[in-house]
This record gives C-alpha cells, structure tokens and sequence, in this order.
C-alpha cells in the first residue's frame, strides 16, 4: 500500500448506505477509482468517486511514479484506493465544490515476480510501500521493500498525515488477547474482598481466596433482595439516578446509557478461578449454605418461562418450534450440568467435603435414570450431563413418549461446570441450556474466553445479564467497539467482567514455588546412526513440499504419510529403536540414499482410497490430534471441542466427528452439509464421488469417530500403531535395554530416593510423575524402574475406573510407592496428582497447552512442597524444533473477534501448515 493524498475540486460521496464505526462528526470510509487516459503522457492521474464522476487528482509526487506502472501492460498491475474515515469539516456535502486535500490509500496488486522490480522503480521516486490497512480475504502481501506485514482490521484506518483516529491505534489480533484477558486476570479489588465462613456441613477448611469467592457468589445472589440493589460497595454496570420527570428513582446502564425502573441484575455470575483453585468445593459451599433459602423457594408458585433472544440457526428452530413450558412446581435443587467426564468427580468431592448425611444429591443420567419430576425436586442437589439436557429438548422435539422433568422443574440454582462447553450459540446445547428455569444461576470455568469474544456473550446469555443477554446488543456495545479499536470499550467491558466475574490466578494465592528446566541429552552412537536413517527419510519427504505447488501437494493422504514420518522421529528420540513398529524396522533395513520419495507410497493406500476401515480412522485422528490438526475440515472447528456438535441424544455425548476415506475430518455440525456434496458429485457406479475438498475418487462413507474409542484404545497409538516389540512383561528379545531419556529418568529417581530423607525428614518421600503421549514408552519405562529397583505405579487410558482409583490412592498414600507413569491424556482428565513434587515430561508435544496441562495437575491447590518440573529432549533431534515450534504457537495463540476470521482462507491455513513443516527440518 502507497499512503498518499488526493487533491479534490469536488467533495467525494461515499456509497448510499455506508456508515462510519466512529459516530457523529465522522465521514464514512470512501472508496476511489483511478482513471488514467490511455496514451497520455504527462504524470496525471484522475479520481473518481461511486457516481462515476472525477472529484480530484492523485498527488504529482505519488501520480510521477505511478504512471510508468500503470501504463505498462506487462506489469498487469491493478489498484484499489480509499479514502479514509475523517473528522467531518464544518459545512462539508458530499459533491459540493472544494479544494481540500484528503489522505488517500493506495493497495497496488500485480504478479508476484514483477514485485521486486517495481520495489525498485518506487524507491527511485521516493515513494516506500507500508502495510495495507485494508486487504481482501485470502489475498497473499508480499512487500518488496520489506516491510512486515502486519493483519489489517478491516474496519479501522488512519487519518491524514499517519495520525490515528480519535478511537486509538490500531491493534494486532495478538494485542486485544492479550487486552482482553488482562481484564479477566487484573481483578484489583478482589484481594480486598470480605470473607464468608463455610456452613459447618462441610468438613473440609475453606482457604482465604475460597471464602472471598464464597462471600462474592453469596453476595452476588442477594441482589434484588430485601431492597439489596446498588447500594452496596460492590461493582455494577448499573447507577440510581433520580428521574427528572416522574422524581422516582430508575437505573441508568453505564455501558449502554439505557434506563430501568427496578434494579435488572440477575442473581448469578461467572466463577473463573484458574484450574486447580478449588471451584469444586465453593460452589458445593454455596449450595449447603443456601439450603433455608432453597427450601423457602420451593414453597412459592413458579414463574413464567423466559428466554435470551435466539441466534437464527437449525437449533435456534428446534427450540421455537416448541413453546417454553412453564414449570409445574418449584424445586429446592440445585441443578449441576457437567461433561460426562466429571459427573463421578463431583460426586467423589461431596463424599469428600460435606459431611455424610447433610447433602442429598442424585446423578441424573443414564436410560433408568428419575423422570419423576416430584421425586427429583426432593433432592438439594442434582447432577446432569449437558447430553442428558439436549436430549430431553431434541426427544421433545420429535415428539417421543417420555417424561421430561428438566424443564418441569423451577430450579432453585443452575451450575454449568466447565461453562464454556455452551459458548457456540448456534447449537442445539446452548438452546437447551438456556431454556431451563432457575432462580440463580452461575458459569463455572477457568477460561471464560477461549476462541473469541461472543464466548463470553454465550455466558451473559445463560445468566440472563441484561441487557447483554440479547446477543444483539453485546455485539452492538462490546465486540464491534474492539474490532474498531475503540480504546472506550476496554474499560466498559472491565466494569462488566468486575460485575458478574471472580476469577483468581494461582499467582493469587500462596502456591509452593515452580521451576522448570529443559534437560537436553545427546543420543547414544547407535541411536544417532537411526535417528539419522530416518531424518533424511523424512526431509526428503518435506523438501518435495517445498517445490512449486507444494501446497497442492498437501491434499489428500501426502500429511498424513509426512505426519507418520514425523511419528517415527519422535518415537526415536523417547526410546530409540525400540518403540518402532515391524513395519519401521523393516523400512530400517532397506534405507539407503539413492532410494526415490514417493509421498503418496505408503501402506494400503489402494485400500484406504475404496474404503477406510476403523482401526486406520482412529489411527489417522491420533495422528492429526498429536500435530494439532484436528480440526473439522469445513468449519475448523477442532472435533470434540463441543464448539458446534448439536448434540441431541446422550450416547452423542461421546460422538466427536466423521472421517472420510481420504482422512477428512467433519464435525457433528457440517457432516450433513459434506455428505450433501459429496452426493452431489457421485459418480457413475453409486457408490464413490470426486471429493470436494482434495479432488480425489473415493468411496462415499464416513467412520463415526467416538470419545472412548479415540481416548482408550488409541491411548499413545499403542495398540494401533507403533506396535513395539517388547512389553512390560518382558516378552520379546529386540528390547535393547533403557534408552537415553530412561537411563537419564532412572539416575534422577534413584538421587531423590536418597535426597528425600535428608530433604524432608520424618515426612513421606518424594515423589515424582512421569508423563509420556504413549503407553508403549510407558511399557518400556516399567522396565527400567523394575530393572533399577524402583517401585511405582501407572495410570492411561486404558485402565477401568477401579484400577485407576487403585493407582491413584497407592501413589498418594503407599509411602513405598515413589513414582506414577501417566499418558499425558489421561492425565487431563481431572486428576489430582499433588502427592508429587517433581514432574517429568519424557517427550515434547505439539500443543504445548496439553504439557501445561498435565503439570498443573501436580502444581495446584493442595500442593505443599516446591514443584519442579523437567523436559528431556534430544540435542540437535526434531524434539527441539518442536520446542521451537511451541514457542511459536504461545505467541501467535489468538483471540479471533469475528467468527469469519476463524476460516479465513483454507488456501492460507494449507500454507501456514508448510511453513510448520519446514521450520521443523530447517
């Protein structure tokens, strides 16, 4: 982009209907063609506006080393121009005579080959190409004068002379995440916060931070109560005012500048404690404490039903072809909407924390589950599944014979745990959720904001917060204002966070310290001469990446194959050789260097083309999840995320997508739409069509892709891939002894075995966890810690619910037992690993927030030692790429403000995926 100025005889109209994000006093944007007169041959370039007529001429200096440009058809360069948004001068109409000189920007495409060349011609007249403040989707900027690119927002430019507008500076996607989460995380006032003592029902003592989020949940729920409104010291988006007219008091909205006449904030709020602050436990002190009131609600008539204004979509029409049923008795229960995951958990924390017999509860889930609206009412406390709620709304729907008492019920409380699980208000489950009728209702979730900023306006609508449980009107006031830039809207959405929200960091509160250390070990001779073997195999594979149409080379089966060479590397520097499956080491004895790289030449390809059984669709998703590129191939939505799967039956709880015969992932949303396209192309025999997405033949199926499936049987791809050759119990004889990493593990084990008395004397030893991605190096691990002498125990995803409790309680309570392997998957899935103090993380990952994860399971609420943590990776191997390539995803993580720019250009992500891949083998 050129910054230049136009100098206009006429005022430029902007097309009917165009507005200005800045208010009054601002003119809208102006779009500006270029007209140069064919065979011309002074240096004069003409503007015209939308009406086609000429308004002014482009600049002599920026018009002198424009025309070459322009006039040389070889170039076959194109412009567009604007002019814009700017403070409106007094007594300015559009078309009305002028002699103004308006800033003008000037975006020049043209073949890419031509850029330097024209680098240069611009740079003889003084004229330096800058960073476009406006761009069309997908369109690729390369800047010959190099200048970084920096994303446009497409809504906000500059004015003349590079002066901002009145709203600010323009912001990169990075700086407004980083904005917007500082608001969630700078509670300043919270560390002030009165505390609130515990019902003496429960047994287990609150900490500080707990009893202040139990006197904030406690106070937020008394508003509207015996006259409790504004009055009170805490934050709230809404003022009393005397009303001029009528002398009555009213509340005037400090975001929206809108009155009421009776104090509109709902009783709820939004608990965002950081993972691993005790949520659990203040919310179960919550509903013990409130129990009186629970009760005196139950007696009272109930309410007619409302509902937050719905998004159009196919849910949003489920929902409306079925009226609002009002409830037929209010209930004294507090309703608890989890994941299916976690409904044991909370029902392990309440034998836990509340003494026997002072908290009735009842697990609603499964085919013999209550429907006896009557008899769950007697319960304080009920436990549901956020399938089990969409169920009931989508069996309703088809008119199916049943009861259906969540919506027959005036909930006295509604708790969403991990709250985030409704944040797509397109789906079926967020419709559900919000029909429900409550009293009080709270969020509960450690990131309130996950993708972009309507997350949170999902959370607004289940709380029913007025106004902005209208998503309308949270766009309106809260996320157009920071796609423009607004600097205003940070602190309206600051005082809207401190209102509804407690959220409180581990940094908060009195957690032992953390270190991390990064150890790097050097392979042994035979370990280097494999690993080498190997590396070449799959730099060969990547270099044809890098030959023009490398991006179609991507298409098809070509990642998948270059994702399990990739696997093979990694397997190598956790355990050498041992780790690899018959298949690898044979591949191991045929390498040489003249051997030719066929990227689509791999196993049973023929096969995989006409159908594709399940053992390689589960093995293809492990894959795809290990390099983070388990997202749906339509919508990108990533699959089991919950982001867009209407679910509509419990067992969909567990449902994550669809895969295709050529490994195209679809989420529960867009498989209808895929199926519809890929009909739509069918070919002559009925039973295969062109794919749409890589233009390959293939058969028309799709492999049901489920939770248990995905999570158990392909924990660490033990069962479906690497296949090892030895196993813990000793079979085999290719096992080559501990690797590298393991003797390393081993050395360290054995000093803190002996450090732990004199450390910690008369206390329980250390102890320590060791996480891998795969079960087959946990295989290989037991080995070495039965080889060494060193007792411990193990969990994965393979284990039942009673041996995983075993395991558990033997590391946290068995005093000989001093180690614990765990798979990294199975260590996400709410564990509590406190009784160890030191961490080892035996191979990097791709997403480093799962490694983040796992740690915190050990550095959390109820840790009483100093956490130390230790990574092991390979010198000069792909291991420190990838910690390159970590690094590289914590900086660019992004908070997408607009759902367009989650998909922006497939072409774009296909690029950004080589140029991962050759950052990895640079």
């Amino acid at each position: 982009m050129l910054k230049s100025q136009l100098d206009c005889h006429l005022v430029p109209s902007a097309k009917p209907g165009a507005i200005t994000l800045l208010g009054q006093g601002f003119a809208p944007i102006v779009k500006i063609m270029l007209r140069r007169r064919t065979g011309e041959k002074s240096h004069n370039i003409e503007a015209c506006d939308w009406t086609r007529k000429i308004v002014g001429r482009v600049a002599a200096k920026t018009a002198k080393g424009l025309c070459p440009i322009l006039d040389n058809p070889v170039l076959g360069v194109r412009t567009e121009c604007r002019i814009p948004s700017r403070p409106l001068q007094a007594g300015e109409t559009a078309g009305r005579p002028t002699s103004t000189t308006y800033a003008l920007d000037i975006n020049i495409y043209g073949p890419r080959k031509y850029g330097p060349q024209i680098g240069n011609h611009l740079t003889k007249y003084d004229l330096k190409l800058v960073s476009a403040n406006f761009l069309p989707p997908g369109m690729v900027v390369e800047n010959p004068h190099g200048v970084q690119h920096r994303k446009p927002d497409v809504k906000r430019y500059y004015l003349a002379q590079n002066q901002p507008l009145a709203v600010g500076p323009s912001r990169t996607t990075e700086e407004v995440r980083h904005e917007v989460m500082n608001v969630f995380d700078s509670f300043g006032d919270r560390q002030n916060l009165p505390e609130a003592e515990a019902d003496p029902a429960i047994q287990t003592p609150l900490l500080t931070h707990q009893k202040q989020g139990l006197y904030f949940m406690q106070d937020r729920e008394s508003v509207g109560l015996a006259g409790r409104d504004v009055d009170s010291a805490r934050p709230s988006i809404w003022k009393k005012h005397r009303a001029l007219l009528s002398g009555g008091v009213e509340y005037v909205n400090v975001i929206t500048g809108s009155t009421e006449s009776t104090f509109p904030e709902p009783r709820a709020g939004i608990l965002a404690d950081m993972m691993g602050l005790g949520k659990t436990l203040s919310i179960l002190s919550l509903v013990v404490g409130s129990k009186a009131e629970a009760l005196e609600w139950s007696t009272r008539q109930p309410d007619n039903p409302v509902a937050p204004t719905p998004k159009t979509s196919k849910a949003t029409s489920l929902v409306q072809d079925l009226a609002l049923t009002k409830p037929k008795r209010n209930a004294k229960a507090t309703l608890l909407v989890c994941p299916l995951s976690t409904a044991t958990n909370w029902e392990e924390q309440i034998k836990q924390h509340i003494k026997p017999g002072c908290l009735s509860y009842y697990i609603y889930h499964g085919a013999n589950r209550i429907k006896d609206a009557e008899k769950l009412a007697h319960f304080d406390l009920v436990i549901t599944t956020y399938g089990s709620v969409s169920s009931e709304l989508s069996s309703r729907h088809r008119r199916k014979q049943g009861l259906y008492p969540l919506e027959e019920i005036g909930w006295f409380r509604i708790v969403l745990d991990e709250a985030h699980m409704i944040r797509e208000q397109t789906t079926l489950q967020f419709k559900a959720i919000v029909r429900l009728q409550a009293d009080r209702r709270w969020a509960v979730t450690g990131t309130p904001v996950q993708n972009r900023l309507d997350d949170l306006g999902a959370l607004l609508a289940f709380i029913r917060f007025n106004p902005f449980h209208d998503r309308s009107q949270f766009l309106k006031h809260i996320v157009d204002p920071f796609k423009a830039a607004n600097p205003a809207v940070v602190e309206k959405l600051r005082v809207l966070v401190d209102t509804v929200t407690i959220r409180r960091l581990k940094d908060k509160i009195d957690l032992p310290p953390r270190s991390d250390e990064v150890v790097r070990l050097d392979f042994s001779p035979d370990e280097r001469k494999i690993y080498e073997l190997f590396n070449k195999n799959a730099k060969d594979r990547v270099q044809v990446l890098s030959r023009p149409g490398g991006e179609r080379a991507l298409r098809g089966n070509t990642f998948m194959h270059i994702l399990r060479s990739i696997l093979r590397l990694r397997l190598i520097c956790a355990h050498g050789k041992d780790l690899l499956n018959e298949e690898d080491l044979a591949v191991l004895e045929g390498m040489t260097a003249e051997t030719a790289i066929d990227l689509d030449s791999d196993d049973d390809d023929v096969q995989t083309k006409s159908q594709l059984s399940e053992r390689r669709a589960y093995e293809m998703l492990q894959l795809m999840r290990e390099s983070n590129n388990d997202g749906c191939s339509n919508c990108q939505t990533k699959l089991g995320s919950n982001d867009s799967a209407s679910i509509e039956s419990e067992g969909q709880e567990d449902l994550l997508g669809f895969m295709n015969p050529c490994f195209h992932l679809f989420c529960c949303t867009c498989i209808a739409q895929a199926k519809g396209l890929y009909r739509a192309s069918l070919a002559e025999d009925g039973k295969t069509a062109m794919c749409y997405i890589c233009h390959q033949n293939v058969a028309i199926e799709f492999v049901q892709l489920k939770r248990t499936k995905a999570e158990v049987e392909t924990d660490g791809l033990s069962k479906l891939m690497t296949k090892p050759s030895t196993n813990s119990s000793g079979k085999g004889s290719c096992y080559s002894g501990p690797s590298t990493k393991a003797r390393a593990l081993i050395q360290d084990l054995l000093r803190h075995k002996e450090e732990g008395p004199k450390l910690y004397p008369n206390e329980p030893p250390i102890k320590s966890v060791v996480f891998s991605a795969w079960t087959s190096h946990l295989d290989l691990l037991e080995r070495a810690l039965h080889s060494a002498g060193i007792p411990y125990t193990r969990l994965d995803g393979t284990m039942t619910r009673v041996a995983r409790t075993a395991a558990m309680d033997a590391f946290r309570e068995d005093d000989d037992v001093h180690v614990i392997l765990v798979s990294i998957m199975a260590g996400g899935l709410g564990l509590n690993l406190t009784a160890g103090n030191n961490v080892y993380v035996m191979e990097p990952q791709y997403n480093p927030a799962a490694e983040a994860q796992a740690v915190d399971r050990v550095h959390r609420l109820g840790q009483k030692r100093p956490v130390k943590t230790v990574r092991y990776i390979m010198r000069n191997s792909f291991e420190e790429k990838m910690l390159e390539l970590q690094d590289k995803k914590r900086k660019l993580a992004s908070l997408s403000m607009d759902n367009r720019e989650r998909a922006l250009d497939k072409a774009e992500a296909t690029r950004q995926k080589l140029l991962d891949l050759r950052s990895l083998f640079r």
